[in-house]
């Protein structure tokens, strides 16, 4: 029994930093009083209006509300024989309680009053140096995105070009992120429309983040309303520049059931055709000489009559186990018209001036041997293209006053591409596509034992796939068994590639020695 007793402790000891980590409300607090007497008032009403939640004052006027979803309200506070006041624009953060006074006068014939609430500029029950962006703070910023947002606090710093966010002088893999109470694995990409808050935690972080070093990112996304809400937002570079940046981004939440089934939906479509612009433009090779390169990739190497080092073309149609020929004393057989015909029929042409005898049957690249004058330098940059999606959802269910149940997740997909910009001249076509995959669900049971007390229980799933494969190929098993495969269209090039035979026998000269299927041809005298 003891044994039995003792596994269930721990269980819960294993269980409680984890729900504490599935907070994704906060709490409301403060003291109604007498305007003219300075007299708490028991027994007030307090009431976020356009919502089930509420509560009353105590003998002391002081009041407490647990569990209140992240967002902004206005907060209504009224007493029988006393003017009404309404503040507008409370902020509600995760895990902070809002300290909110309210001051009535007697007198029922007065006119309700509204009051435009100012937040702090010090959360007095912070721990370390938080900061908290609303919704309305991050659409007025200059930039976007999660990381660049959480960049603008002192000490964090947005590694440009692959986003990695470092803190206070720490590695990108010692920050943390949550989503809605979720730890996230994979791509940190939220719709700019979906945050209801996003906040930064730097220097002493609370115990209920055990794991991170540098730093905490926690986003709170937006729930329905007892009203429709709903925004859209697009914007384009295409007119003004070569880098083709369009995003497109909106959302739309309401009630479903008035006061019992609340949705919002939030989606947000990238598109860019160079995600990394270079300053310099990027060389590039002329079209005639990429078009010949892809059908003679490769070269011989031999000299003129005064020892300088001259290219001879190797014909990518040249047939595997062709021979050159040669006489009897190992010397190639050239044409008059200064080519050699081998055994299938192929021609090689040799320079004006090129020796035969110096010509070597060790095939060399030709990109390697490109004169300069044939590049150029170009603005526009192929093979960093992005496409992202970014799709969030959740359902909010409260059966009854005390209990509410919020449902959600999230999807991603990105699809990018990487290149190398000193191989892209010769092969701009030929990068590495990266495909990613995030799912995220989450449940979160949230139950008023009283005014002042509550508990909170989440459940939360998270699935990551990725690919990196050549856009030649799909990313089905399939197409990877077909990356070897010599005869598959997109390895074309592949065979104007020659490691062949050229000579059918060598003699060396004063010998009986004949040496067959030699691999390069050597002049042996």
């Amino acid at each position: 029994m003891l044994r039995k007793w003792g596994t269930l402790a721990l269980l819960l000891v294993l269980i409680t930093p984890m729900l504490a980590l599935a907070q994704n409300t906060g709490k409301l607090a403060g003291r109604v009083t007498d305007g003219e007497t300075g007299e708490p008032l028991p027994g007030a009403s307090i009431v976020l209006v356009g919502t089930q939640l509420g509560t009353i004052t105590d003998v002391d006027g002081n009041y407490v509300l647990l569990g209140v979803p992240v967002g902004t309200y206005d907060v209504q506070a009224s007493f029988v024989g006393y003017q009404t006041v309404t503040q507008t624009g409370v902020e509600i953060n995760a895990g902070y309680t809002r300290e909110l006074n309210f001051t009535l006068n007697p007198g029922v014939q007065l006119d309700e009053i509204v009051v435009e609430y100012e937040r702090p500029l010090i959360q007095k029950d912070a721990v370390g140096a938080p900061k908290i962006v609303s919704a309305e703070e991050i659409v007025n910023l200059p930039v976007r995105g999660v990381t660049s947002v959480a960049a603008i606090q002192a000490g964090v710093v947005n590694k440009e070009g692959d986003g990695a966010l470092h803190v206070r002088g720490g590695r990108d893999e010692e920050v943390v992120y949550y989503i809605d109470g979720v730890k996230v694995i994979g791509s940190i990409s939220v719709p700019q429309s979906a945050i209801q808050e996003q906040e930064m935690i730097i220097g002493n972080i609370s115990a209920r983040y055990g794991d991170a070093m540098s730093g905490v990112i926690s986003i709170t996304t937006k729930s329905g309303s007892p009203k429709f809400f709903g925004s859209i937002e697009g914007i384009t570079s295409e007119a003004l520049d070569p880098y083709g940046y369009n995003l497109v981004s909106g959302s739309f939440g309401g009630p479903i059931v008035p006061n019992k089934l609340q949705f919002f939906l939030a989606g947000e479509y990238t598109d860019q055709l160079d995600s990394s612009p270079r300053a310099s433009g990027v060389l590039k090779v002329n079209e005639n000489v990429l078009a010949n390169l892809r059908q003679n990739p490769q070269v011989l190497a031999a000299s003129d009559a005064d020892g300088n080092r001259v290219w001879v073309e190797l014909p990518g149609s040249l047939g595997i186990g062709a021979t050159l020929p040669v006489d009897d004393n190992g010397n190639l057989v050239v044409n008059e018209d200064g080519t050699i015909t081998a055994s299938d029929g192929t021609v090689i042409r040799l320079p004006e001036g090129a020796d035969p005898a110096s010509l070597s049957l060790s095939p060399t690249e030709a990109a390697g041997v490109v004169p300069a004058s044939e590049f150029f330098i170009d603005d526009e940059y192929p093979g960093s293209e992005l496409q992202r999606l970014s799709l969030d959802g959740n359902l909010t269910f409260s059966p009854s006053e005390s209990i509410r149940i919020r449902t959600g997740g999230r999807y991603i997909q990105s699809e990018s591409q990487g290149i190398s910009t000193l191989s892209m001249p010769f092969a701009p076509e030929s990068f590495t596509q990266f495909d990613r995959q995030d799912w995220q669900f989450y449940t979160t049971w949230t139950h008023y034992l009283s005014n002042s007390t509550f508990y909170q229980l989440q459940v939360d799933f998270s699935d990551r796939k990725g690919w990196n494969h050549s856009p030649n190929f799909g990313r089905d098993i399939e197409d990877i068994l077909s990356y070897g495969d010599i005869d598959h269209s997109s390895n074309e090039l592949l065979t104007h590639y020659k490691a062949l035979s050229f000579v059918e026998e060598m003699r060396v000269v004063g010998t009986d020695t004949v040496f067959v299927d030699v691999p390069t041809y050597t002049n042996f005298y």
